[in-house]
């Protein structure tokens, strides 16, 4: 919706400066025409300067014409940039909201819209919801009693999360400042996070602590993610297309069903890992370790850099698909 009004606004001023422009190409082709009417067009002289007299006066319309349009677009445009700042205001009224989790999540669509309506305000935007997710995502004090729960992410930091993953691409902005995901220890320690279904394309999170971290379903297509800690984390249903994983830990990681296409897993550890119809095809596995890998039922067909010794230590079954020149190692049944 913000998207469709931004481009009706936009359309409606080159409609109305291209008005003024035909306004102001009258005003001079009348002016000439004063000057320049043949002789023969007149009777007599009051003829002549009746007529001269007239398209002075239309002259003078069409250059009022155009110059009130021209005022009339730059009033609009400071009426919107008031508009813009005002709502602006009242979105990080609404986001700062500390009892209701409904206001704040309008707060942060709020914020969406004015970053995709006016991209002069996209930098402040990605600023505001980084700080938002920074300070409501940092770990609490470590408790002994409740070490292992780790830390369930609330509603509103998925949504400024999802939200800071899905804004248009624009020059010289930052996509998020967050390291979430820049402002935490690093390199970032967010243990057992819970960020299911995340929408962060080609999100930027290098040498990060995410042990066990809950991300079934999250879109992490073109993910730049090595070297990261990712062991035990619930990775189900995932997309990595395209990602790079290279170095990174995913020991006992759950990647069932993920959509690893074309993703580099160069050095990875994914020993023990599940990968049970996971999709690797056009993915670089070279030197993965593969140690108890369980692989049944996953596409490797078309796997790059894959070789006879890693697929000997790995577990997979009839329905597992390897390269042409890998053997199907005779425990697999």
């Amino acid at each position: 919706m913000a998207d469709h009004w931004g481009a009706v606004r936009r359309s409606g001023r080159r409609w109305l400066l291209a008005v003024a422009g035909l306004a102001g190409l009258g005003a001079v082709m009348a002016v000439v025409a004063i000057w320049h009417l043949p002789d023969r067009m007149y009777t007599d002289q009051a003829a002549q300067a009746s007529l001269q007299g007239g398209l002075l006066t239309a002259a003078a319309a069409l250059t009022a014409v155009a110059g009130g349009l021209i005022a009339l677009d730059e009033t609009r445009r400071a009426n919107a940039n008031t508009h813009v700042r005002e709502f602006y205001v009242e979105a990080v009224k609404l986001l700062n909201d500390p009892d209701n989790l409904g206001v704040r999540l309008a707060g942060i669509y709020a914020l969406e819209r004015v970053a995709v309506d006016s991209p002069a305000d996209q930098r402040t935007i990605v600023e505001v919801l980084s700080a938002f997710v920074r300070e409501n995502a940092s770990p609490p004090a470590p408790d002994p009693a409740d070490a292992a729960a780790g830390r369930r992410y609330g509603t509103d930091v998925k949504a400024a999360v999802t939200v800071l993953g899905r804004l248009p691409a624009r020059s010289l902005v930052p996509r998020a400042a967050l390291n979430l995901l820049g402002g935490l220890p690093d390199p970032t320690v967010i243990p057992r996070a819970d960020l299911g279904g995340v929408d962060l394309p080609n999100l930027v999170l290098m040498r990060a602590n995410l042990t066990g971290a809950s991300l079934t379903g999250a879109n992490l297509a073109g993910a730049l993610l090595n070297w990261t800690n990712l062991s035990e984390s619930m990775l189900v249903q995932v997309n990595l297309r395209g990602a790079l994983l290279e170095g990174t830990n995913l020991t006992r990681v759950r990647l069932d069903e993920a959509e690893l296409t074309g993703a580099s897993l160069k050095w990875a550890n994914l020993t023990g890992a599940m990968l049970n119809g996971a999709n690797l095809t056009d993915a670089t596995l070279t030197s993965a370790d593969l140690t108890r890998a369980t692989l049944d039922g996953a596409d490797l067909s078309r796997a790059r850099g894959l070789r006879q010794t890693q697929v000997d230590v790995a577990e997979g079954n009839p329905r597992t698909q390897l390269p042409a020149g890998i053997n199907r190692p005779a425990w697999w049944t």
